[in-house]
């Protein structure tokens, strides 16, 4: 067994898994429930990632501007014509990778999106936290199943494995 398998380094990448469960479930919960829902998903739903993608798009002039040209004519084609949709999407997806972390529950798909929402936070030229969540978050993807040993995961997976073999 390999050091970063071994049973304290199980409970490390557990005590950090449930962390960045915990900052990304606190961020959704906001966005969803609390005092700023109305502009991410209540009736002026898309207000905010509005705001946030004009701000981006502030930040592509210079020379070596924060925001890229191909990720301003993302957010010029794409996420600003759908900013309800995108506004749902993020407030939803925080809750949900939160919850997953959190409990352990289909660990590896919640750090890839986590990765994905990061890497978007970072391309749309907001620093923040994102810099360090994405370093726990490749530490967790890294550490594989020892990142979700106590977990929903250490169940489901072998559980989901002997079904998907016995349907084929």
């Amino acid at each position: 067994m390999a050091w970063r398998e071994s049973r304290t380094m199980q409970v490390v990448w557990t005590i950090l898994r449930v962390y960045v469960g915990w900052e990304w479930f606190t961020a959704g919960l906001d966005k969803v429930f609390g005092p700023s829902s109305a502009v991410w998903v209540g009736p002026k739903a898309g207000t905010a990632v509005t705001g946030f993608l004009k701000g981006a798009l502030a930040k592509t002039a210079g020379t070596h501007p924060d925001v890229q040209w191909w990720y301003a004519a993302f957010v010029n084609n794409v996420a600003l014509p759908n900013a309800t949709a995108f506004s749902y999407l993020v407030a939803w997806g925080e809750v949900l990778i939160g919850l997953g972390l959190i409990i352990g529950f289909l660990t590896t798909v919640a750090l890839l999106a986590a990765v994905f929402l990061n890497l978007n936070y970072l391309f749309a030229g907001t620093v923040s936290t994102n810099p360090l969540d994405l370093f726990w978050e490749a530490l967790l993807l890294w550490a594989g199943a020892a990142a979700y040993y106590w977990g929903v995961d250490r169940i489901f997976i072998p559980r989901w494995k002997k079904f998907r073999l016995n349907k084929i």
